[in-house]
C-alpha cells in the first residue's frame, strides 16, 4: 500500500473513488457523435478519445490535485511523485468498427517507480480489470469479482495473442515472430486492444501476448493487473512480451533459433 499526504492508494480508493470515475466519465461520452480524425494509416483519434481524456483528467485531479498526467492524446505533462497514465480509448480503430475497446487509467509513483493501481474497463462486455501494488489484480464480471491468477501451460499447448504494428514496415517482423510463438503454442489470434491483451494473460485465458512499438498508455494498467496475477513483461529490442517467467525461458530458446 502507498500512501501520499495520509491518503492510501489501495484497493479501497480504487474501488469505491477511481472506478466509479472511470465508469461514469465512460458512459457519458461513449455515446457521443464521433468525429473521425487520421493520425496515420490504421491509426485514429476520435472526439470521443479526446473528450473522455479531458473530463478523465480534469475528474482525476480532483481525486489528487497534485498528480501529473501522461495521456495518449495530450502528452506528458508528468511530474516528480504522483502521475495518471491515461489511454482513454485503447484500440480505436476497434471502437470505430464496433469491436472490443477499452479506457485505461494506472495511477504510478515516480519516485518508487512502480505502478500503483491500474483499471481496464471494457464497456463493449462490461468487464473491469483492476490491480493495486501488493493487494492482488481481480476481474469483475456479470456482477461476481474474482482473483486473477496467471495459467499454467505445457511448453506446446495455449493461446497466444499478437498485435500488428502502425508501421507497415515492421509486418514482415512481427509475423517472424509470430512464426518462432507458433511452435509453442496452441493457436495464434489477434484481438486487441493491448490492455485488454494483457489482461487475457493475467486472466489465464492466454499463454503469451506479444507486440512491437507498445506506448507507456498502452501497457501501464495492464501490466500491474498481470504482475499482481503473477506475470511479468520483458523487453527485446522494439518488442514487448507478456507472460510468466517460464513461457520467457521457452520464448528465449525458439528466439535464438
Amino acid at each position: 500500500m502507498i500512501k501520499n499526504n495520509s491518503v492510501a492508494y489501495d484497493l479501497e480508493f480504487c474501488e469505491n473513488k477511481l472506478i466509479p470515475v472511470i465508469q461514469a466519465v465512460t458512459s457519458k461520452y461513449i455515446s457521443i457523435p464521433i468525429q473521425i480524425e487520421q493520425k496515420s494509416h490504421g491509426n485514429f483519434v476520435t472526439s470521443v478519445d479526446k473528450a473522455i481524456e479531458m473530463e478523465l483528467k480534469s475528474q482525476l485531479s480532483s481525486l489528487i490535485s497534485e498528480a501529473g498526467f501522461i495521456a495518449e492524446e495530450s502528452g506528458d505533462d508528468s511530474k516528480n511523485g504522483l502521475n495518471w497514465v491515461i489511454d482513454p480509448i485503447d484500440g480505436t480503430t476497434n471502437f470505430i468498427y464496433g469491436f472490443q475497446y477499452a479506457i485505461s487509467v494506472a495511477l504510478t509513483s515516480q519516485e518508487s517507480g512502480c505502478g500503483i493501481i491500474g483499471v481496464v474497463y471494457c464497456p463493449t462486455s462490461e468487464t473491469l480489470y483492476y490491480a493495486c501494488h501488493e493487494q492482488g489484480a481481480y476481474v469483475v464480471r456479470n456482477g461476481a469479482k474474482n482473483r486473477l491468477k496467471v495459467g499454467e501451460f505445457s511448453d506446446s499447448e495455449g493461446i497466444a495473442i499478437f498485435g500488428m504494428p502502425y508501421d507497415r514496415a515492421k509486418t514482415g517482423k512481427i509475423f517472424t515472430v509470430a512464426e518462432k510463438i507458433y511452435g509453442i503454442s496452441s493457436d495464434l489470434k489477434r484481438i486487441g486492444p493491448s490492455s485488454l491483451d494483457i489482461c487475457t494473460v493475467a486472466e489465464g485465458k492466454a499463454k503469451l501476448y506479444f507486440e512491437l512499438d507498445l506506448n507507456i498508455w498502452d501497457i501501464c494498467a495492464g501490466l500491474l493487473i498481470l504482475k499482481e496475477a503473477g506475470g511479468n513483461y520483458i523487453q527485446d529490442d522494439d518488442l514487448s512480451l507478456f507472460a510468466t517467467n517460464e513461457v520467457f525461458e521457452l520464448y528465449r530458446k525458439i528466439a535464438e533459433r
